[in-house]
């Protein structure tokens, strides 16, 4: 009997922790010739997939779930068409947005 109990804890436990948990959050979008970004809590995230933002306009705000990347391969890791310095906490991956 208690073997089973904790064969069913174990089971409940990981199918709760598994699931995705979709979190939106209210961003504003900065674009500059630096890039396009996410602000969120004051702090800017630079978008790696610009695509997903191309129709929005600079300065409204979003409501964004994303994931935290280290690295961006993707269609906003473009060379700067200016000499501004925009820093930024890390590369964002843009999973949804209205």
């Amino acid at each position: 009997m208690k073997t089973t109990f904790y064969i069913l804890t174990l089971l409940l436990t990981l199918t709760f922790f598994s699931c995705k948990k979709d979190v939106s959050k209210n961003a504003t979008v900065i674009k500059d010739c630096t890039g396009t970004y996410m602000r969120l809590n004051g702090k800017d995230y630079k978008v790696c997939n610009i695509e997903k933002v191309a129709s929005f306009q600079n300065g409204i705000t979003v409501s964004v779930s994303f994931k935290e990347l280290k690295d961006c391969e993707g269609s906003g890791n473009i060379v700067a068409t200016c000499y501004l310095l925009h820093n930024f906490e890390s590369w964002i991956e843009i999973e949804n947005i209205k």
